[in-house]
């Protein structure tokens, strides 16, 4: 049975893709993770479910850690250049802290980074490179948030920060095997620029993984999580289902896309990953009709009270997905205020 809620889709992602890949019976492995790999582990997996698949201790690779010459080190973390440095520390001497490495990226590796890695000792240790595409926290069975903060001002974004918000949404929808149509709210030209971005990251993924948008199995039961004491119905409930029956204005929310053609091809092999590319899981986990919503600046626990309304509404024929920089919480808002009159970092 396929895996239910956001949680249990990357807790099995994880589990399956990443330890019971390089699991062998009788071996005992390391896996090292940073800051933000082990914020996703946490949230959907339990140690005892880690240690189940043939790992011995899980470690900070930002922390000093003692060489244990005897095992392989599973390597979760993200792409980033200090995570990277850390991983290269590793194997930089004759002595290498671990045996062997098996390297699993969050979301896609620069091609910077990835030079780095082929250029030192680490190379001659890795037995499997991957990128799992799994760059966002699942909050809830429903509800996501990204790693990346806004500024308080969705005027002052910058591009960067768009693009790594634009990958996450992407690696969303790629653990989801979704390949969605794009549609923005008009008005701040940020709105068009990130849908512009996530278009281009979503058909990057889709030539990686072509069964993205391709198979629609039965839904299974979901989880609610209540908000007792949030009452207000936003706005954004009405723009749920005006979306599911087609009933939205399409002048003030444009497409940007139409989904793709259905297309049967196989998953090609990348030519920079060579010998270390492994095909994807073949584990299907989308559920039916699905409305994937991202808020800039921040989603309310009303707000995400609704996406379970919502969809409970449908009687389980649609699923409503929602997803934020952050969680806005009345206190958070209040201190984002504060700092409306504070000069703009670089």
């Amino acid at each position: 049975m396929a895996p239910s809620g956001l949680k249990a889709v990357v807790g099995e992602k994880i589990v399956s893709g990443v330890l019971k890949s390089v699991k062998n019976d009788g071996e005992w492995k390391v896996l090292i993770v940073d800051h933000i790999s082990m914020r996703i582990l946490s949230s959907c997996c339990k140690m005892s479910d880690i240690m189940a698949e043939g790992v011995t201790i899980v470690e900070d690779i930002n922390k000093r850690r003692e060489p244990i010459s005897s095992l392989e080190a599973i390597y979760l973390i993200s792409p980033v250049q200090k995570s990277v440095s850390a991983l290269i520390s590793d194997f930089k001497d004759s002595a290498y802290t671990y045996k062997a490495a098996h390297i699993f990226f969050t979301d896609t590796c620069p091609d910077g980074l990835f030079a780095e890695i082929a250029r030192s000792r680490v190379a001659r240790a890795i037995k499997t490179l991957k990128e799992i595409n799994v760059a966002f926290l699942p909050y809830e069975s429903q509800v996501w948030v990204c790693f990346i903060l806004f500024l308080h001002c969705i005027t002052v974004l910058r591009a960067k920060m768009m693009e790594a918000v634009a990958e996450q949404i992407a690696t969303l929808c790629d653990t989801l095997k979704e390949y969605p149509a794009i549609r923005y709210r008009q008005g701040p030209k940020e709105n068009f620029a990130l849908a512009e971005l996530v278009l281009d990251r979503l058909n990057a993924h889709k030539a990686d993984n072509p069964s993205m948008g391709e198979t629609l199995p039965d839904r299974k039961e979901r989880t609610e999580s209540t908000y007792q004491l949030s009452r207000w119905t936003p706005t954004l409930k009405d723009v749920m289902e005006n979306i599911i029956e087609d009933k939205l204005d399409k002048k003030q929310w444009p497409f940007l896309s139409d989904p793709a053609p259905i297309t049967t091809t196989q998953t090609t092999v990348s030519a920079r990953f060579g010998q270390w590319h492994k095909n994807k899981a073949t584990a299907e986990y989308r559920s039916g009709p699905r409305l994937i919503i991202f808020i800039i600046g921040g989603v309310t626990y009303s707000e995400m009270r609704s996406a379970y309304e919502v969809t409970r509404a449908t009687d389980g024929k649609w699923e409503v997905l929602i997803g934020s920089s952050h969680i806005l919480t009345p206190n958070s808002f209040l201190n984002d205020l504060k700092k409306l009159d504070q000069p703009l970092s670089a």
